[in-house]
């Protein structure tokens, strides 16, 4: 079954890579994984590559393979099956004169291609960014907290998690994948019910025992006592939460914080907010079928417990927020003009090498994060750590961004343009953050 993003096709990668794949194979086949996406180092080996090699193509060829293997290279056959042979041209002049056609085609498409680079056994797509740039930051901006939403589908889970008898953390382990599960489906158009359930599961760490009728088990790994290696079963979540809070409070953690005067009541909320946002992020940071392993003895070791991810991606949301404010405040007290209408940003502004990785791997690549985490078909599965490595790897690009570049600027009227494009840009960065964490069930704090 295929999930359709709503409102997203602009930008839908998945689209792109299956309309290169049916153009130079002739074969209208979806989701076959020969284009693949590039994530790093975008300037140089471009957004996309596929390899040349016809072996790699022949699953998608099928009855189209007419070359009577005369044919090499996918762009041998390609040119052989439209112009009934290669004209004894090289392999480099075929493969130009293929590479330029499809180039010359994606302008129909929703996302373009700019230009391509052929390499001994690969050839590397590079995208035209702006018009890119631009659809991706209107959709996120226009949707909300509905990005990346798909249509809704006539299928329905029912979902229950057993408790562990012998490890509360377990319990509370097995709870929030549930939790995260339920969610990970609404999104993607799927219902939540227990009567008239298509598939119905049960998140357990037990192989055996007794489950409710009709329910297939999902077996969970436990939480664990990194120092015992064995299942934690005397610490409770409670005690598991004030240890987070002794942790953060003296810790290194406290350089994210800022200097501020707050009464006993505050702070201790504050505190215990983030050490609950952290203790989800470490339950959830690792696949559902393998073990945690915690750290319980917070006065011998302050290590064993990972407080850092969940703190810097809260701390670089909070960065975001700040930046947002400023300028409404400089706006308030006549310092900024107004932001304009999205529509009337120049977002080819955005010129810089980590705004296209930011907009290119966490807006337009929220939706494919979103895909990596629920599969069920054949196969029931679901990824809530792939969240968790996608918020961290967000905020570590966009912190290196942050230090290098100054987003809000002096007021000048050559400068204006370029700061309410980057403005834009970190309020559709704040709903995927927002978006993403919501997914897994920590709220922002609103300070740090």
């Amino acid at each position: 079954m295929e999930l359709q993003m709503e409102n997203t096709s602009i930008i839908c990668m998945e689209l792109l890579t299956n309309n290169i794949t049916s153009y130079l194979s002739g074969n209208s086949n979806k989701n076959i994984s020969i284009v693949k996406i590039n994530n790093e180092n975008l300037a140089i080996n471009g957004e996309l590559y596929f390899l040349l090699s016809l072996k790699i193509w022949r699953n998608v060829l099928k009855d189209t393979d007419k070359c009577d293997g005369k044919c090499t290279t996918i762009l041998q056959h390609f040119l052989h099956i439209r112009d009934g042979g290669t004209n004894n041209n090289t392999d480099t002049d075929i493969s130009n004169q293929v590479l330029q056609l499809l180039i010359s085609s994606s302008n129909i498409w929703s996302i373009k291609l700019q230009k391509y680079l052929l390499e001994k056994e690969r050839v590397c797509l590079f995208l035209q960014r702006t018009p890119l740039i631009e659809n991706a930051i209107k959709a996120v901006i226009t949707a909300k907290h509905n990005f990346g939403k798909t249509v809704s589908i006539n299928k329905i889970f029912s979902l229950k998690s057993l408790q562990d008898n012998e490890s509360e953390l377990t319990t509370k382990r097995l709870h929030l994948i549930q939790c995260v599960t339920e969610k990970i489906l609404n999104l993607h158009g799927f219902k939540i019910a227990d009567e008239n359930s298509d598939y119905k599961f049960v998140f357990t760490s037990k192989s055996q025992g007794n489950v409710k009728e009709n329910y297939k088990r999902y077996i969970c790994g436990v939480v664990k006592n990194i120092e015992t290696n064995c299942k934690e079963i005397k610490l409770t979540y409670q005690e598991y939460v004030k240890n987070k809070i002794k942790e953060l409070k003296t810790s290194n953690e406290h350089k994210y914080f800022e200097a501020q005067e707050y009464n006993t009541e505050t702070e201790n909320n504050f505190f215990e907010d983030l050490a609950k946002a952290t203790s989800t992020f470490e339950l959830l940071s690792v696949k559902p079928s393998r073990p945690v392993f915690i750290g319980c003895n917070f006065a011998t070791d302050k290590n064993t417990t990972n407080t850092k991810g969940a703190c810097f991606i809260l701390y670089n949301i909070a960065r975001i927020i700040a930046i947002i404010e400023k300028y409404n405040h400089k706006r308030l007290k006549g310092e900024y003009p107004n932001l304009p209408h999205m529509n009337d940003i120049d977002f080819s502004l955005l010129k810089q090498e980590e705004e296209w990785e930011l907009i290119y791997n966490f807006i337009i690549g929220y939706q494919q994060m979103l895909k990596d985490c629920l599969k069920y078909d054949p196969i029931f599965q679901v990824n809530p750590q792939v969240i968790c490595i996608f918020l961290a790897k967000l905020c570590q690009k966009f912190s290196v961004y942050y230090r290098r570049i100054r987003i809000l600027t002096e007021a000048y009227d050559h400068l204006i343009p370029t700061m309410s494009a980057r403005l834009y840009m970190l309020h559709a960065l704040q709903i995927v953050l927002q978006n993403a964490l919501a997914l897994i069930d920590i709220i922002p704090v609103s300070r740090m």
